[in-house]
């Protein structure tokens, strides 16, 4: 059994999710929906992909230039984590999430404008719609945003 930077990614944002779900519990119950509405997929989700890795990863025999690509791939895509953590830290849920998920498909994916501004608008248009007007919840302004409207 090898180990490999795809499971260590997969092993950490499983600790994400399933710590994030398990500081939800402490929280009361309207403050611990949108971590659980998250966590408990996301856990579900990593946990699926690790029993694939752990499955695969062994049949799977890859040349010395697939390992680098793949890490590059993986180092691209912890910037773009970070990136969207900043900049849902900055501007918020509602204008920082459509803002960079437009960003990632343009710059991230290599798609058109008209693709990276549907997506962004799809985006806005669940968190505001779902999150805001049917769930009626207040999301994170962003501390930018707090500190321009103060």
């Amino acid at each position: 059994m090898t180990f490999d930077g795809r499971k260590a990614t997969t092993l950490f944002m499983l600790a994400v999710f399933v710590g994030s779900s398990l500081l939800a519990l402490g929280l009361p119950a309207k403050a611990a929906f949108m971590p659980l509405l998250v966590g408990i997929p996301g856990s579900l989700l990593c946990a699926a992909q690790l029993v694939l890795d752990f499955r695969n990863g062994e049949a799977e025999s890859r040349s010395k230039t697939d390992d680098e690509s793949a890490g590059k791939s993986e180092v691209e895509m912890f910037v773009w984590l970070l990136l969207f953590t900043a900049t849902i830290l900055c501007f918020g849920f509602v204008v920082g999430g459509p803002l960079i998920v437009t960003l990632f498909v343009r710059a991230g994916s290599q798609e058109s404008w008209p693709r990276a501004v549907f997506a962004g608008a799809g985006t806005f248009a669940v968190l505001y719609g779902v999150f805001i007007w049917l769930l009626e919840l207040s999301l994170f302004n962003g501390f930018v945003l707090d500190w321009l409207l103060a």
